[in-house]
């Protein structure tokens, strides 16, 4: 059970008696189900986790529960699914609902699809919410809608993806290489959107012929150089003197700007320099594996060959202790090209 202080179980396929063993013999149906359609996702869980805010003073009723249930399976559009619903009770007296729904559609003889189900999870949870009179869940982006609305008119006004790079640098973004898609955008903010679904009726077949062999940044690299420009134009907000300037005076914006951007310009190449240096780093590291591996194919013939060497070598060097050395070892720490020019491998 974990955490879970009670489990109990809500709906078996319609049935609110259910017990135990009818919700075994339910998941065995659903697995047998699976192994003979041959589908490696033959059923799709979701829960339904209520605020600790608007549970604390008044729990909710089974009918409040059967409600949530019934709009999230409506929004999912699983209405024909069979399914199960059991009641998890943390600590604290904090309940949660786990939903599990069997894809396969006995009547059509097909598999129930879950594309969009994060927009309908989201219209659920409005839905709950403005029902139940629960308090609304706050957004992660309120500025997504203008993302949008400025990624795409950047989109139109431009014809090359160097202009286009350009025009979304100057309105803070950055576009880069992603791992799960293949184009990113990343505001001001540091955070990462799939480009496409920021352009307007632009799809991923039209963002590829513009940009072609264009080279754009990882997606990590430009997450890191937004936050460090984010945390950047903070700090130089913090140590900005607050003048107390007359009414009437002139303001002199222009000068601020000019001092922002210099300070920008000079964040910039400082992470362009770190880049520098990673990429020597990078470089060093491979000299390194080299290296090693030119060590290790080194050792060729039998065992008793390379007791033999080494043998060999142990006298060689009992004998060069009593002599001077020819090479004095470095005194302070080497790099690793410096080493390998120092101890040269046999």
């Amino acid at each position: 059970m974990g955490e879970n202080e009670r489990i109990s179980i809500f709906d078996v396929d319609g049935r609110n008696d259910a017990d135990a063993s009818h919700l075994k013999d339910m998941l065995y149906s659903m697995q047998l189900n699976s192994e003979l359609t041959r589908s490696d996702k033959s059923v799709y869980h979701a829960y339904i986790n209520p605020n600790p805010d608007d549970t604390t003073d008044r729990a909710m009723t089974m009918e409040e529960w059967q409600q949530s249930i019934d709009i999230l399976t409506k929004q999912l559009g699983y209405e024909d699914q069979r399914r199960v619903v059991v009641l998890h009770e943390k600590p604290g007296a904090r309940v949660h609902a786990h939903i599990v729904f069997e894809r396969y559609n006995h009547e059509r003889g097909t598999m129930a699809t879950y594309e969009h189900n994060y927009k309908a999870h989201d219209r659920a949870r409005a839905e709950m919410e403005k029902k139940l009179n629960h308090r609304p869940t706050p957004q992660k982006n309120k500025n997504r809608d203008r993302h949008k609305q400025t990624l795409t008119e950047i989109w139109k006004r431009t014809n090359t993806a160097d202009e286009f790079l350009r025009e979304a640098e100057a309105n803070n973004y950055k576009i880069a290489k992603g791992t799960d898609r293949p184009f990113r955008v990343i505001d001001a903010d540091g955070v990462s959107f799939d480009l496409v679904k920021k352009l307007d009726g632009i799809n991923t077949k039209e963002v590829r012929v513009r940009f072609g062999e264009t080279e754009l940044i990882p997606e990590k690299e430009a997450i890191r150089e937004m936050q460090a420009i984010k945390q950047q134009r903070s700090h130089l907000q913090e140590q900005k003197p607050v003048e107390n300037i007359p009414s009437g005076s002139a303001k002199t914006p222009a000068l601020e700007t000019t001092a922002q951007d210099d300070a920008r310009q000079k964040f910039l190449q400082n992470v362009k320099d770190v880049r520098e240096r990673n990429r020597s780093l990078t470089r060093e590291i491979t000299w390194s594996v080299l290296i090693a591996l030119r060590v290790c194919f080194s050792f060729k013939g039998n065992a008793a060959d390379q007791r033999a060497v080494q043998k060999q070598k142990f006298v060689s060097c009992g004998y060069e202790i009593t002599t001077s050395l020819q090479q004095k070892p470095p005194d302070k720490t080497l790099g690793f090209i410096e080493a390998a020019q120092f101890y040269k491998p046999t």
